[in-house]
């Protein structure tokens, strides 16, 4: 059988990962940006969470337990990109300054430390599914970076215009997102129903600590606990795509990055909606 993702699916991932971040681009202010960085305790600990705890978390457990190689690089791959997902959660304040000041950071720095991360990770990584960072960096530059900064550039230079885009880009990315995730549930059912109770056992497990990492980490303001546990514990699912499919067609990965994206997307949801309730007086 062809593992491999067909063309249009490809067109499809780098076009929503591309509206994503020209999204996030726009809707982003320079003095919310400044505002996290003026907080290096947050700041450092929020990429702690993120970029460091997480990926390490993810590699100890896919090590540490029986999985077929497919789900262990979807885990990897899922774990080392940062991303928006959050954005679409229903109980999630996305225009919480914090919240879209991290996501703008970790998707900047992502460039570098998603291809870093692989390079150290990389003897993780069965032989069929070596990845060279370079190319990585290259490719996140152009389907990343650029709409980032095109839509930050955009929301500094013409901000009434940002103003007016801001609305339907979002809707667009939010649209495209979701076409994405039901495009690869109906294309790769079998393969999803067929992936067994133990790793979706280890997948939900994973989600569980990830959040709490990141609710330990996040301090003692409840929304900044919240933004970052949330964040830590969900990831680009575009983004994972993105690198599976451009480097590593031949091996299937989709089926447990999919997989990941509907379990975290499940319990943040539990999560943010118990949060609400012990903060109701």
């Amino acid at each position: 059988m062809d593992d491999s993702i067909p063309l249009p699916c490809i067109n499809l991932i780098k076009l929503t990962l591309f509206s994503l971040m020209l999204s996030l681009g726009i809707t982003l202010r320079l003095e919310q940006v400044l505002l996290l960085w003026q907080r290096p305790g947050l700041l450092n600990r929020s990429i702690l969470a993120i970029v460091v705890v997480v990926p390490m978390l993810v590699v100890m457990m896919v090590m540490g337990f029986r999985l077929s190689p497919e789900v262990k690089v979807g885990l990897i791959l899922v774990a080392i990109t940062p991303g928006t997902l959050t954005f679409h959660l229903p109980c999630f304040n996305r225009s919480h300054p914090y919240a879209l000041a991290l996501q703008a950071t970790v998707s900047l720095l992502a460039v570098l430390t998603v291809p870093l991360t692989i390079a150290i990770l990389q003897e993780f990584f069965p032989p069929e599914a070596q990845i060279p960072p370079i190319t990585v960096v290259q490719q996140l530059a152009i389907a990343q970076f650029l709409p980032l900064m095109l839509g930050i550039t955009l929301r500094y230079c013409w901000s009434a215009l940002a103003d007016n885009l801001e609305t339907p880009m979002t809707q667009t990315a939010n649209v495209l997102f979701f076409i994405l995730m039901i495009w690869f549930l109906a294309q790769q059912l079998d393969a999803i129903l067929q992936i067994g109770i133990f790793p979706l056992l280890v997948i939900g497990l994973l989600v569980l600590i990830s959040l709490w990492v990141g609710h330990f980490l996040g301090g003692r303001e409840a929304s900044t606990r919240t933004t970052l546990a949330a964040t830590t514990a969900t990831h680009s699912a575009a983004l994972a795509l993105f690198i599976a499919a451009l480097n590593l067609p031949h091996l299937s990965v989709s089926p447990a990055i999919t997989i990941y994206v509907l379990e975290s997307g499940a319990l943040t949801i539990g999560y943010l909606t118990w949060n609400m309730a012990l903060q109701v007086p």
